[in-house]
C-alpha cells in the first residue's frame, strides 16, 4: 500500500519520500524510481533523515496499528508535520486513532472497502466515509432512495442540528450548487459533516422511520510516506 501511494503521490507532482525498515525492500522501491531511506520510521531521527521537518504531510501506512500510532504521534507532537493520516488495520482500534494521537485523518482499508461497495450497489444508506480527528468532525455519505423523507426538502428542512452541515450534493455524477433552491431527489448521494456522535441524527433526518439503520463504519506539496 505505501509503495502504490507514493508512486501516487509522485505521478501527481508530490515531493515524496518512503520510510522501509527493509533494506531489500528498499531497494526494490528505490529502483522504481522512488525516493527510500532505510530505517524504523518508530524512530524520531529516522523521520528526520526522511525531511519530516520539512514535510507537509506525513502517511503513516504500516501493517501494525500500534507502529503507526506511535509514527503519527512522533510526527505530530515532536516533528510538528502539519498533517498526519494513518492507516487503521483493525477497526477495534479505530478509537486510537484520534487528535491525542497526532493523528488528523484516520483511514480504515476495511470500512473503506465496504463503504465502496455500498456506494456502488447502493445497498448502504447511511455510511461513515472518513474521520477528521484534528477537527473532531466525521464526513458522512447517505444515498437519498426512493424511501426517504428528504426527497423535495431542501438542506435547511431536513431538521439537523446546528453542529451538522450539507457539505456537498452529487446528482448523476454531478455536484449540486448546495443553496435554498436545492431540492433533495432520489438517487442523490449527500455529503454531510458531523461531530462523530451525529451519524445516527444524520440517519433519522433522512430516514426518520428507523430502517436501514446505520452501518456504524469508521471507514481522506511534499509528502512523507
Amino acid at each position: 500500500m505505501g509503495a502504490q501511494l507514493a508512486q501516487a503521490l509522485r505521478a501527481a507532482g508530490n515531493e515524496v519520500v518512503v520510510v522501509e525498515s527493509e533494506a531489500g525492500r528498499a531497494g526494490v522501491l528505490a529502483a522504481q524510481g522512488l525516493h527510500v531511506v532505510t530505517g524504523n520510521a518508530c524512530v524520531a531521527t529516522t523521520l528526520e533523515t526522511a525531511g519530516a521537518l520539512r514535510a507537509d504531510v506525513l502517511v503513516a501506512c504500516t501493517g501494525s496499528d500500534e507502529e503507526n500510532l506511535v509514527i503519527s504521534v512522533l510526527a505530530k507532537r515532536h516533528l510538528e508535520v502539519p498533517r498526519v493520516v494513518a492507516r487503521v488495520n483493525d477497526d477495534a482500534n479505530r478509537w486510537l486513532f484520534e487528535d491525542s494521537w497526532g493523528v488528523d485523518a484516520a483511514v480504515s482499508q476495511a470500512s473503506a472497502l465496504v463503504a465502496l461497495i455500498e456506494e456502488a450497489t447502493g445497498s448502504g444508506r447511511t455510511v461513515r466515509l472518513a474521520e477528521l480527528g484534528a477537527v473532531g468532525l466525521v464526513l458522512v455519505g447517505v444515498n437519498v432512495t426512493a424511501g426517504s423523507a428528504a426527497i423535495g426538502q431542501s438542506p435547511a428542512e431536513l431538521g439537523l442540528s446546528e453542529r451538522d452541515l450539507v457539505a456537498a450534493v452529487v446528482r448523476r455524477g454531478r455536484p449540486m450548487p448546495v443553496d435554498d433552491a436545492l431540492r433533495f431527489g432520489v438517487g442523490d448521494r449527500v455529503l454531510v459533516l458531523t461531530d462523530p456522535a451525529g451519524e445516527g441524527r444524520v440517519h433519522v433526518a433522512f430516514y426518520p422511520d428507523g430502517a436501514a439503520a446505520p452501518a456504524g463504519l469508521s471507514s481522506h506539496g511534499e509528502a512523507l510516506s
